[in-house]
C-alpha cells in the first residue's frame, strides 16, 4: 500500500510542470546566471596566485636576485623570468608579468616598473621596499657595530614575512561562494509549495480530494505519509541536480565533500518539505494566502542567508545570532560552507543537528494539529 501511493504520487510530481519549473529549471538558470556574473571576478580578483615578474639584471646572483629565488621557490610568492632589459619590456607590454625588477650595473640600484596599479603591483612594491630598508639597515650596522651583523640578520629575518599562496585549509571561500551555497538553499526551500499541495489533499475541508480521503477505508496517516516521502524525494533529486550542474557543468567548487553535500541537500529538501506542510495545515486561510506565505518565507530565509545581499548572514550573525540558529536557508547554506571551510565536522553537525529539531518541531505541531480537527459530515 505505501509503496504503491508513494510511486503515484511520485508520478503525480513529475507531471507538475509549474513545479519542475520553478524547483528544477529556474535554479539551473539562476546558478548559470551567477556563474557568468561572478565566475571570472573569482578567478581573478579573489584566488590568490603566484605573481609573474621579470628580473633585469646582468649577474643572475647578488642580494636581491637570492631574495627572488627565495621567494619563489620557498613562500611560492613569486614566479621570476631572468631576462635581459627588452625582452623584460616585451613582456611588461604584452601583459605576461606584473612588473619589472631592474637592477643598475654599477650601483646595484634596485628599481620597480610597472604598467598599471593593482594589488599585484602593491605588493611587488613592498618587497622592493622592505629590501631596501634591510640593506640600508645591514649597511648602518656593518658600520657603526660589525659584530651585531648576525643578531640582526636574524631578528630582521623573524620580522619578514610575505604572503603564499594557498590558505589555512585546502578549501577557498569567498562571498560568491555564498551565493551559490545560499541558491542550493532557496532550492531546497522551494519544496515548500509541494507540502503545502500535500496538506490541502489532507485537509477534507479543503479539497474535494481531501474529502474524499477521508471516507475512504484507508487510514488517512497511511495515505499521508506517502504523500509526504514522495514529495521530499522529488526535491532532493531537484537539490542534487542543481548540485551535480554547478559542479561538473559550470566547474563551481563547491567543496570536495559530495556526499556529505547530498545529505545536507535531503535534510533541506525535508525541511523545507514539512515548513509547507505545517503553513497547510494551520489555519482557515484560502490556499492562495498560504501559498503566498510560503513563498515570503523561502524569499526572506533566502535573503538572510546571503543569496541577494553578499555578507547578510555575517551581519546577522554579527547583530542578532540567534536567528542564524532557526533561518531555515542559513542552516542549509552554512552546512555546505561548514564542509568546504572546517577541517573537522563539528560546526556542520552543530547545523545538521538545528536543521533536525526544527523539523521534528514542524512535523510534531503538524500531526497535533491534524488530529484535533474534527469534521461534522465529509
Amino acid at each position: 500500500m505505501f509503496f504503491r501511493l508513494y510511486k503515484y504520487s511520485m508520478f503525480q510530481s513529475v507531471r507538475d510542470r509549474m513545479t519542475l519549473f520553478w524547483n528544477l529549471i529556474f535554479p539551473v538558470v539562476l546558478g548559470t546566471l551567477f556563474h557568468v556574473s561572478f565566475g571570472g571576478y573569482v578567478e581573478e580578483q579573489v584566488m590568490f596566485h603566484q605573481i609573474p615578474v621579470a628580473y633585469a639584471a646582468e649577474e643572475a646572483k647578488g642580494a636581491f636576485g637570492e631574495l627572488l629565488k627565495e621567494l619563489e621557490e620557498s613562500s611560492e610568492l613569486i614566479e621570476v623570468q631572468r631576462v635581459d632589459d627588452k625582452k623584460a619590456e616585451q613582456l611588461l607590454k604584452h601583459g605576461e608579468v606584473e612588473g619589472i625588477y631592474r637592477v643598475q650595473p654599477d650601483t646595484e640600484h634596485v628599481t620597480l616598473i610597472v604598467a598599471e596599479q593593482g594589488v599585484n603591483q602593491t605588493i611587488l612594491k613592498s618587497i622592493l621596499e622592505q629590501y631596501q630598508r634591510f640593506s640600508a639597515a645591514f649597511s648602518r650596522i656593518g658600520r657603526e657595530n660589525p659584530e651585531g651583523i648576525q643578531a640582526a640578520a636574524e631578528r630582521l629575518e623573524e620580522e619578514c614575512r610575505y604572503l603564499k599562496a594557498g590558505s589555512i585549509t585546502d578549501a577557498s571561500m569567498n562571498d560568491v561562494m555564498d551565493c551559490f551555497y545560499s541558491l542550493i538553499a532557496m532550492d531546497c526551500l522551494m519544496g515548500a509549495t509541494s507540502g503545502l499541495i500535500v496538506a490541502m489533499a489532507f485537509k477534507a475541508d479543503a479539497t474535494p480530494l481531501a474529502a474524499r480521503r477521508a471516507v475512504a477505508g484507508a487510514s488517512r496517516f497511511g495515505m499521508l505519509l506517502p504523500d509526504l516521502a514522495a514529495k521530499i524525494t522529488m526535491q532532493f533529486l531537484y537539490a542534487a541536480f542543481s548540485i551535480c550542474y554547478l559542479t561538473f557543468a559550470l566547474n563551481v567548487n563547491l567543496g570536495e565533500h559530495l556526499g556529505w553535500m547530498f545529505l545536507t541537500a535531503l535534510m533541506g529538501s525535508a525541511l523545507g518539505i514539512v515548513i509547507g506542510f505545517f503553513i497547510g495545515v494551520a489555519g482557515k486561510l484560502r490556499y492562495g494566502v498560504k501559498e503566498g506565505l510560503c513563498i515570503g518565507i523561502m524569499l526572506v530565509s533566502s535573503f538572510f542567508s546571503g543569496l541577494m545581499f553578499q555578507g547578510m548572514a555575517r551581519i546577522v550573525e554579527l547583530y542578532a545570532p540567534v536567528l542564524n540558529q532557526i533561518n531555515p536557508a542559513t542552516l542549509i547554506s552554512k552546512s555546505l560552507y561548514s564542509l568546504n571551510i572546517y577541517d573537522n565536522m563539528k560546526p556542520y553537525a552543530q547545523c545538521m543537528g538545528n536543521m533536525a529539531a526544527l523539523i521534528f518541531i514542524l512535523v510534531a505541531g503538524a500531526f497535533l494539529l491534524v488530529r484535533r480537527e474534527r469534521y461534522a459530515a465529509v
